[in-house]
């Protein structure tokens, strides 16, 4: 009975270190090709599986991801966060390099864009061509040109963020034109969350501006 006691605790022992090291080794997997993706800063990653054998599945039950002027698409962030709790993916997908997504359970992601940042963004979704963005005092200056229908007008607005009704778009609420105060805001689509044709449905929980930065908060519905 001693021996069997003793053969018990050392398996308890044993599952115990592997409930420990294998989760940080997938962690430092994910978090090495992160950094060969983007050639930036090795991001933080934590991964949290009960038990540790359900990651041979695909399984996790907390994937959190911080990542420091990471680059993504042509811009750079000064900063994303994504926090992934009871999901499921394809590990036949993964070995291919590809994200299949079979249980989506919950995401939240926070992203952070700097001036350069947010107008490399605005470049490419449009309608505003060769945008100019600045970040100060809690508002957002707009430069470039604006596209209305065939035409291309002049931008030089100053204004206001906020998320539109369906929690799906961010929308520019311009206060002044070239310096000119408007009597009446004439609202503008600047984001469209469907557009990024993302792994699963999200919507838009916050939009803030502060210290020169723009701040994004998002999560599965």
């Amino acid at each position: 009975m001693s021996r069997f006691i003793v053969v018990l605790a050392g398996a308890v022992v044993l599952l115990g270190a592997l409930q420990w090291t294998i989760p940080k080794w997938a962690a430092r997997q994910v978090a090495n090709q992160v950094a060969a993706q983007d050639g930036g800063v090795r991001p933080q990653v934590d991964i949290a599986a009960l038990p540790f054998w359900i990651m041979a599945q695909g399984q996790f039950q907390d994937v959190y991801i911080n990542v420091h002027d990471v680059h993504v698409d042509g811009m750079t962030l000064s900063q994303a966060v994504i926090n992934w709790q009871n999901g499921k993916v394809s590990l036949p997908a993964l070995s291919h390099n590809r994200l299949v997504i079979e249980k989506p359970g919950h995401v939240n992601v926070r992203i952070v864009f700097d001036g350069p940042a947010l107008s490399a963004f605005l470049a490419e979704q449009g309608p505003i061509q060769n945008p100019q963005v600045t970040i100060t005092n809690g508002l957002m200056t707009i430069q470039g040109r604006l596209l209305l229908g065939q035409l291309s007008v002049p931008l030089n607005a100053q204004g206001t963020l906020s998320v539109s009704s369906d929690k799906k778009a961010i929308i520019f609420h311009p206060t002044s034109v070239d310096g000119i105060q408007l009597p009446v805001l004439t609202d503008l689509q600047i984001f469209q969350i469907d557009s990024l044709k993302l792994p699963v449905a999200m919507v838009i929980q916050s939009v803030a501006l502060r210290n020169n930065e723009l701040i994004v908060e998002a999560s599965t519905p």
